[in-house]
This record gives C-alpha cells, structure tokens and sequence, in this order.
C-alpha cells in the first residue's frame, strides 16, 4: 500500500474488508507512508516509514534492484510493453550517470537500502503480488511519474491482469465490483 489509508478513507468498495480478509488468509501487507495511519497499525505486516513525496525514488529503486537480480518478467515485458530497454538504462544510470539504486534512494526516501532491497526482491518473485497505491502521492508537481513508476513496476514483475495482481497504479475497481479477498497485497 503506497500512501493508502483504506480504515480512514473511502478506496472503492470494502477495501477494508478485502484487506482484513486478506491478512486472515495470511497475505503480507507492507503500507508505506509517512505516517503510522490506523491502516497500517491494524493491517500492516510492515509500516515503511518514507518522507513525502519520495515514494516514486523508492519505486525506481525496487525496479533497479529487480533489473540488476535479472528478476524481470522478459516474456511480459515483451509481449505487453514497449521501451522497457530505455527504462532500463535509465535505472542503470546509462541515461544520466545516475544508478537508481536503493543507497540512492535511501538519501531522498530516508528509507534504509536494505529495506528497499528486500521489499523489492519479495515483490518480484512473491506471485501474485498487488502494488496499490493512492492518488495523494501522485498530487505534487511532476507527480504522474509517481503512477508511471508503479505501472512499470507492476509490467516488470508480470503482475498486471493476473488474478490477485494489479497494474500498480490507481486501480479502484468501479461500484460493486470487488476484487474478493483471494488477492495477494504487497
């Protein structure tokens, strides 16, 4: 969960009961946010403290971590996206001279490396596994790219248009309709 705060918020319909229910089926629940919300007291397996507006710096350090390990689902990547080699090189630091790696991040995000780089292998390979973020963190200047790097953090590891997936940016499903609690949240 990036920034969202379900048990104080409106996100769709029963997302707070999808997570509990989640949490009871033993699904792993990490909330990332600046501050220690009731969502993250009540349902976190792990609170992620993160200075705000940084969450898209750790992001890009998951997806660098994942590119180093070779973690990346190629076969999605290829079938569904373009531009994934420019991405790439941009987290390599190909681009600008600058590896997006977790110590980097780590100096913007206030967020330990080796906590980035935990979280980033256990998104990687736990299947299926489901990024949800809130709008609020994407609501500061240049904040699309904060939507941007969860999409392609979702496409990296296969987990869009899975069951239990998510496409890892703003995805609240409509009215009535309610993804059950059969999902994996990470």
């Amino acid at each position: 969960l990036l920034g969202l705060n379900p048990t104080e918020n409106i996100w769709g319909t029963n997302t707070s009961l999808h997570l509990l229910r989640a949490k009871e089926n033993g699904v792993r629940i990490v909330s990332i946010d600046p501050r220690l919300t009731n969502t993250a007291a009540l349902l976190a397996d792990q609170w992620i403290p993160i200075l705000p507006g940084t969450d898209t710096a750790m992001m890009l350090a998951m997806a660098y971590v994942i590119t180093k390990n070779g973690l990346e689902d190629r076969r999605f990547l290829e079938t569904y996206t373009v531009g994934f080699d420019l991405f790439r090189n941009y987290l390599l630091g190909e681009e600008d001279g600058v590896e997006k790696s977790p110590v980097w991040a780590e100096f913007l995000t206030a967020v330990p490396a080796k906590t980035i780089e935990e979280l980033a292998l256990a998104y990687a390979v736990q299947k299926p596994a489901a990024l949800i973020p809130s709008f609020a963190c994407g609501r500061t200047a240049y904040g699309e790219q904060f939507h941007r790097a969860g999409a392609a953090l979702a496409a990296m590891t296969g987990n869009i248009g899975i069951s239990g997936g998510s496409p890892g940016c703003c995805d609240i499903p409509p009215v009535g309709v309610s993804p059950g609690p059969e999902y994996a949240f990470v």
